[in-house]
């Protein structure tokens, strides 16, 4: 018996013999046979029955099984690896959702990678159109999960996003384990988007819904992914056990003492650093300390939100809360007369079908500035960066979502730019995570500054900004900054 397992678990109207072409290609490679058995689930999927005797069973069925056949074939297994396609990414979804509910997720450990190839995250439209036709007459109970919004299944991810992909340590309600999400490029079942859905691991690899699984030889992209999913499992470490007590709020980090607190702004730069692979043009710096609704001839401010994204309330001194008030209509008495920054934000989720819902991580919504047109500031950026910790008021900040947020904050400011011909040209990025979200100015800082570099490379003619209101992070993005431009001055 080898150390790992590879799980594969079929979907609607399929079974075991879908995963041969795929099973052949992998055994030919001495690093993946080595080092994986091949198990596969099979459950009861078909389209009607006409047995009195017999019915379909429904998903939570189904991913009682797979619990059942997990624990009888792989207890052996130091790892798990599994590999599914379409409904039977909802089947492995239902199976980590129900571990969870159930207290288990200590259970869930050894399980280092979750593969998902065409699953309808969002459901699947396709379907739409067949239920008008033969399959309301077949009253399938796993079909019927398969609508676009599904309550069952948003519940479900709704568990697994919070307990599994944001989760940072084991305890017997969460277990992070890596999801990965693969789309076929033309799939017409399971669209990609849908394919995405809300997980922020996410590819698209040729074929349809059906051929997005059978290799087209030993060196095709599906081979390729598949191989680096199952070496990233291998090398995965298991995830540390919760520590009592850490979830508490006293255990945050203090809050900084007045004489830390920078009440007037104080700016410097530019300070010119060359971007990655640039040469004869640097890309000017800058660093404001104080209070962020101070910023003026900023065309964007990036404010760090939560992943539902919504505002802070005015009174409080949050990047968010501040930007909310600054950007706010007010009266002469200060009464807000209209509170631009939070409604266009709402209008912006509800456009989007994402109010009141968790956002991708890292995902940037767009708002007018309003009053801080004043400060010949033009927009205000709402990047989705920390996630609420269930049952405390704790966050967590998965390290992905920074470069994505940056990445989608130039990706943003460049569609702008051409389609409301807006002249915008520099951006105010604060220190994402740093926060609430208890991670450190340095760790931010590099991640935010290798997305940047790899902007800029393509662009350098971008003014970036920092932000920050502590009198000990202005220093220290001060020498940061400097030590990147002797870094850069040195290689020229």
């Amino acid at each position: 018996m080898r150390q790992a397992a590879i799980v594969f678990v079929h979907g609607l109207f399929s079974s075991t013999a879908t995963w041969t072409p795929l099973q052949q290609e992998l055994s030919a490679v001495p690093a993946v046979a080595d080092q994986f058995d091949f198990l596969f689930f099979e459950y009861a999927t078909r389209p009607v029955t006409w047995n009195p005797l017999r019915r379909m069973p429904d998903l939570d069925t189904v991913a009682e099984s797979l619990r059942g056949f997990i624990g009888d074939f792989t207890a052996e297994h130091e790892r798990i690896v599994l590999v599914t396609h379409s409904q039977g990414g909802l089947v492995s979804q239902r199976f980590l959702s129900r571990m969870l509910q159930a207290g288990r997720g200590r259970d869930l450990a050894k399980i280092r990678r979750l593969v998902m190839f065409a699953c309808p995250n969002n459901g699947s439209d396709l379907f739409l159109l067949a239920r008008k036709g033969l399959i309301p007459m077949t009253r399938n109970t796993q079909e019927r999960e398969l609508k676009p919004l599904q309550t069952s299944v948003l519940e479900t991810q709704r568990r697994v996003l919070d307990g599994i992909v944001r989760s940072m340590d084991v305890s017997r309600d969460r277990c992070p384990i890596p999801i990965v999400a693969y789309a076929g490029e033309s799939d017409n079942v399971v669209v990609p988007s849908s394919a995405a859905g809300f997980f922020p691991e996410t590819g698209v690899l040729p074929g349809d819904h059906f051929s997005v699984i059978r290799p087209s030889g030993p060196d095709s992209r599906l081979i390729h992914a598949v191989r680096k999913e199952l070496a990233r499992a291998l090398a995965e470490p298991f995830p540390p056990e919760h520590e009592p007590g850490a979830d508490i709020p006293h255990h945050r980090r203090p809050a900084p003492v007045a004489a830390d607190v920078l009440t007037e702004l104080e700016v410097v730069g530019p300070i010119p650093v060359p971007a990655n692979g640039t040469i004869g043009h640097a890309t000017e710096f800058f660093l404001h300390g104080g209070p962020v609704e101070q910023l003026r001839n900023v065309d964007i401010v990036v404010s760090s939100e939560n992943t539902y994204l919504q505002l802070s309330q005015f009174f409080k001194p949050s990047t968010s809360g501040s930007l909310r008030w600054a950007a706010a209509e007010k009266s002469a008495s200060g009464q807000i007369l209209e509170d631009v920054a939070g409604e266009h934000l709402s209008t912006w989720l509800r456009n989007n079908g994402s109010y009141g819902l968790l956002v991708p991580e890292g995902t940037v919504a767009p708002t007018p500035s309003g009053a801080l047109r004043k400060r010949n500031i033009q927009r205000i950026y709402h990047a989705a960066i920390a996630t609420p910790m269930s049952g405390t008021n704790n966050y967590r900040i998965a390290r992905q979502a920074i470069p994505r947020a940056v990445h989608n904050t130039f990706d943003l400011a460049r569609r702008e730019r051409e389609e409301l011909g807006i002249p915008l040209s520099s951006i105010c990025f604060p220190l994402f995570g740093a926060g609430r979200g208890r991670m450190s100015v340095v760790e931010s800082f590099e991640l935010i500054w290798d997305s940047m570099m790899n902007e800029l490379a393509d662009d350098p003619s971008w003014t970036i900004h920092f932000t920050t209101r502590r009198r000990t992070i202005f220093d220290l993005l001060y020498g940061r900054l400097q030590a990147k431009k002797q870094a850069y001055d040195q290689i020229t």
